[in-house]
């Protein structure tokens, strides 16, 4: 009997766990997965605590995901496969590390996430943008503002280069809202680049299983 494939995934900013789940289980179909999101992206105690319980066959970063992880690749166990998708080396646009957001907008977010009591119209709107499809429904499952929030500092605050991604499948889609994907080439040469694709993971985790099952 085969054995099923067992996934960590760690989340995007303000993606609803069980909605990025289906969407893995989607394209890798039979596998066990395990969706992360994690609370406090800058603590790397939570982050060995994450990754030392769900040891896993691959791990998938996606968007802030792929930041968290690239930065604490460290905890990873040896010889597993690992994927960014729409990978972060740096979010804003200040570094040339292919984030488009200014340090402005992303403050303006932290802003009146801040100040607005009800987080499903600051992410109706975001999302909107970010072309992510899932059920306005499923906004109640993702986490308090002030975990929002400390994903979004942990943005602001971090960046890594190429160099990290170096053992990483690194897939991005050519029309990414918030990233631009010939700069990232520049940075990591063997991303690989899906035409007429967005942000959304949908696409890009279908093409991670494609690659994988021909590697």
């Amino acid at each position: 009997m085969e054995e099923k494939l067992t996934i960590t995934a760690i989340s995007g900013w303000a993606v609803p766990e069980t909605w990025f789940a289906e969407r893995i289980k989607e394209a890798f179909p039979g596998s066990d997965v395990h969706v992360v999101y994690p609370e406090n992206p800058e603590n790397e105690e939570e982050a060995q605590n994450i990754l030392s319980r769900l040891p896993s066959q691959l791990y998938i970063g996606y968007s802030l995901g792929s930041l968290w992880l690239l930065k604490y690749q460290d905890h990873l166990p040896v010889n597993c496969h690992k994927a960014i998708l729409a990978p972060i080396l740096a979010f804003l646009n200040t570094g040339r590390l292919g984030g488009k957001t200014s340090e402005a907008q992303l403050k303006y977010l932290i802003k009146i996430l801040s100040r607005n009591s009800n987080k499903t119209d600051v992410l109706r709107d975001f999302f909107f943008h970010a072309d992510l499809p899932y059920p306005e429904n499923q906004i109640k499952e993702i986490p308090e503002r002030k975990i929002l929030i400390q994903g979004l500092k942990f943005l602001e605050n971090n960046s890594v280069t190429g160099k990290e991604t170096n053992d990483f499948l690194s897939i991005i889609g050519e029309n990414d809202t918030f990233l631009d994907a010939g700069a990232l080439k520049d940075h990591i040469p063997h991303l690989e680049i899906v035409k007429d694709v967005g942000h959304s993971p949908t696409p890009l985790l279908k093409q991670l299983a494609k690659r994988m099952l021909n590697s």
